[in-house]
Formats: C-alpha cells, structure tokens, sequence
C-alpha cells in the first residue's frame, strides 16, 4: 500500500496520514481535479468490481470443491421464494374491490359451460318426451332457447368482469411494485451494491420479475379461477346425473391427457432444435456480413456459404421431423379422443337401454366430466407461473425489505443549509465490502479546516477516492472514530445531503 499525503492549497503546512503500516512513496503534487479522476481507477482495484465479484465467487468456490479431494459437487440450492399471499402486498382497497369482482367473474364463467350442458340435457329429452305433440314441443324448445340466451349473456358479463378486473387490478399493483422497488434500489448504499446485488439484477428485475410478477397476478389467476370452477361444477354436473357413465369418463380424460402431453412436448424439443440451428446459421451469417472485408481478402466467401446452407439443412431436417411428429401427434390424440367418444357412448347406450338414464342425460355426463377434466391440465399454465412468480418475488422484496446501513432519507440529526466547518477523520480503519481482507486505510487521521482547498496526494491505490467516498458517506468505516462535520465548534450528525453541497 502506497502512502497518502495531504496538500493544503492555502499554507504550506502539510498533514500526513498512513493508510497502511507501509512504507510511504516520495509524495507528488497534483491538483485537486487529477486527484477526483483516480477515483474510479482505485476502486476497481480496492473492490469496485461488483459486476464480476458473482463470476469470480463461482469459481473460487468450483477450484476449492476441486482441492478437497474432488468431492461431487452439492446441488444447487432452492432459491427462496415469497408466500403466495405476499405477491399481493400492494394491494389497495380498489384492488381488493377489483379481484373480488374478477374472481366472481371467472367463477360464473367456469360453471356455465357445465350449466349449459345440463339444460342442453333436459331439451334433448324433451324431443322424445314430447315426439307426438308438436305444440308442446315447441314450447320447450322456446323455453330452453331463452335458458341459453341466458347463460350466454352471463358468460358474456361474467368473462368480462374476469379479464378487465383481474388485468386492471394486476397493472395497478405491478406499477406500485415497481416503482416502490426503484426508489428502494436508488436508495441504497454503495456498499450493497459491492457485495449484494448487481446492476444488471436490477434492470433484470425490472424488465423480467416484475413482469412475471404481474402476469400471475392478473390474468393467470383469473383463469386458475375459472378453471377450478369448470372442474367442480363438470364433476358435480356429472356424478349427480348419472354417476356409472361419469365414472367411466373419468377413466379415460387421463388417457388423452397423456397423448396430449407426449404430443406437446414432442414438439417442444424439436422446436428447440431447430430454433438452435437457425440460430447456429443466423451467427455464421452475421459473422461473414460483419467481416466481409475479411473474408473477400482470403476468399472465403465459398467457405461461409457452405457453412450456411449445412446449418440450414440441419434445421431443414429438423423441420421434417417436427412436421411428421405434429401429423402423427394430432392424428394420435384425435384417434384417441373418438375411440374414448366410442367407448362412452356404447356404454351410455347399455345404461339407456337398461333404464339407468335416458340420453340426454347420459350425453351430458360425458362432456360435462370430460370438460372438467380438460380444465383441470389447463390450469397447469397457471400453477407454473405463480411458482416463477414466488421466486421472482422474492427477489423483488428482498432489495424493498432492505434497510440501508446509510439511510440518507433519515430524519435524524440536524440538517444545514450550507457547510463552513471543518471536516475531521479520526483513526479511520477501513476496507472496502467485497474485499474485506486488503485494509484500504488504517489509523488514518486528518482534519480539514474551514476554508481551505485541499488535494488528497499519492500513487494510483493509495486511498484517495477512499477518503472521497467516505466523507460523502458511500461508505462507513470499519473502525475509528467516525467522520464529524463540525459547524460552529459543534459536531453535525446525519448530514449527508450538505456533505454532497460541501464536495
């Protein structure tokens, strides 16, 4: 560590402090702005390198796993993630007003479809019941008709309420979120920033967390809702008209489940593929339109395009298959729905015919639990994006929880509305937080007295920015006596705001 000499412009009086035990360099004279601009030089090397302090952990920790014996390396660990009651923290009493509508909403809206099943039950029956009397017939054709007309106005306000006030409700707290997140991440220390968190964390959790954030909260649980409402009412719908047949559909809703998943995920692997080898050819194309100028100099222009066109029969084969296993899926699961269709009805018929039921019922147990069931794969979606969403929660609040150690909007201590005094550091210890063991200043003293203009003098490492940095309370010290502000004989406390006037 290099020494660090302090140059009054007004005298020629010169204080000396120490950093370190080490021994000092013969001092050089610079001015007060050279001194300011070896700030952000030193803390690069005395720890301001938080954007690769993540990088540098990783792999320390890798080499350490690596010397004890070559041990298998832990698992990663879960990240933590937020109660699912705490994604809604923002919310207001509008908000609550709001998701209790959209959730009555997705409520109604799930249960028509098995309400309607239900009434189209009883019309069907009501042509054989009323096959000699056309009078009559028409009659109940009217009446179920405006029974429909019904339910469609219902799924019409209901589906509204459901999508508009959960969407509403879902922007209004996202945007507190986000910028009560902001102001907390503007509100913290330097030093937080050194061993905690980095910048890029808090663009991510802008742009992408808060986003996953708002999308779990709005419209993936308005139709979570409405899917649990579809699976109950099919299920109720069903076991209590002809529980026999609404057993049998039961059994065979997870045999098109799982040709419906193998299809899906098929599908979902070659897409990856191929978008990687499109992905492959995009880059050789880019590099040879970035380094024409090279590749016309040694002629490679042959070479590249070859390059190019086997990238693109790779994701031209690639294509292939995804087209025959997308065929073959939809053939698969379209085959295997009209056979369970074959199955229900040949067993709705035996119950028919054996005085179990009649057929409109029998037809309605069979799509109303098929229905449900369906409903039940679809809110899949909506139960992966609360997990992301916890997580990305979780992140969110952990920087909003986070009091700083150097809280600038403290109401304590005096504030002033300009500095004459004097600035004093007392036996300062300090270190910066992402490396705590190099020890930046030791035992350093000084004293600033009012008016005068100084300059912090000595070799790039010294300390300079250090003693900045400290005054303007970017950091604390380690040890010693804090810095004091003295106005009129008397020490100030908590003035962070004249400290930056003062610089």
């Amino acid at each position: 560590m290099q020494g660090l000499e302090l140059v009054s412009a007004h005298s020629e009086t010169s204080f000396k402090g120490n950093p370190s035990p080490t021994p000092t360099t013969e001092p050089t004279t610079t001015t007060d702005t050279e001194a300011r601009e070896a700030q952000d030089e030193e803390r690069e090397e005395l720890g301001g390198e938080s954007e690769n302090r993540g990088g540098e952990r990783k792999e320390m920790d890798v080499s350490d796993g690596k010397k004890e014996g070559g041990e298998a390396e832990k698992p990663a660990s879960v990240p933590p993630s937020a109660k699912f009651s705490e994604l809604f923290r923002f919310a207001d009493k509008l908000d609550y007003v709001l998701m209790g509508i959209g959730t009555l909403g997705a409520f109604v809206h799930g249960c028509s479809l098995p309400l309607f099943l239900r009434f189209f039950a009883d019309l069907v029956n009501s042509f054989g019941a009323n096959a000699n009397n056309i009078d009559k017939m028409t009659q109940e054709v009217l009446k179920y008709a405006f029974y429909f007309l019904v339910v469609g106005a219902a799924i019409w306000a209901s589906s509204w309420a459901e999508i508009s006030c959960w969407m509403w409700t879902g922007e209004r707290q996202s945007t507190k979120m986000r910028i009560k997140y902001l102001e907390a991440a503007l509100n913290q220390d330097i030093q937080y920033f050194d061993t905690q968190v980095r910048t890029s964390d808090v663009v991510f959790a802008i742009n992408t967390d808060a986003v996953m954030v708002q999308d779990a909260i709005s419209e993936k649980l308005g139709n979570f809702i409405h899917y649990m409402a579809t699976f109950v009412s099919g299920f109720v719908v069903g076991f209590t008209a002809v529980w026999q047949l609404a057993l049998v559909t039961l059994a065979v809703v997870p045999v098109i489940a799982v040709i419906g998943a193998i299809h899906t995920t098929t599908l979902a692997k070659l897409s990856a593929k191929s978008q990687e080898a499109l992905s492959e050819a995009g880059n050789i194309a880019e590099q040879t339109v970035v380094q024409i100028r090279m590749v016309s100099a040694f002629v490679g222009e042959s070479r590249a395009l070859q390059a190019y066109s086997a990238a693109l029969k790779i994701a031209q084969r690639l294509g292939y298959k995804s087209g025959f296993a997308k065929g073959l899926g939809l053939g698969a699961t379209y085959f295997t729905v009209f056979c369970c269709y074959a199955l229900l009805l040949w067993y709705g018929g035996y119950l028919v015919r054996h005085h179990f039921t009649n057929g409109g019922l029998a037809i309605a147990t069979m799509f109303a639990v098929m229905i449900g069931g369906l409903a039940l794969g679809q809110s899949a979606p909506s139960m992966t994006a609360f997990a992301k969403a916890r997580v990305a929660a979780a992140r969110i609040f952990r920087i909003i929880d986070h009091r700083p150690d150097v809280d600038r909007n403290s109401e304590l201590g005096l504030e002033l509305d300009s500095v004459t005094g004097q600035v004093e550091l007392k036996n300062v210890g300090f270190s910066y937080p992402s490396r705590p063991e190099i020890q930046v200043l030791q035992n350093f003293s000084f004293s600033v007295p009012a008016g005068k203009t100084i300059a912090l003098v000595g070799s790039s490492g010294s300390g300079k920015s250090t003693v900045v940095s400290l005054i303007e309370r970017f950091y604390d010290p380690n040890s010693g006596n804090s810095i004091q502000l003295f106005h009129n004989n008397c020490p100030v406390f908590s003035a962070y705001n004249c400290f930056t006037d003062f610089i």
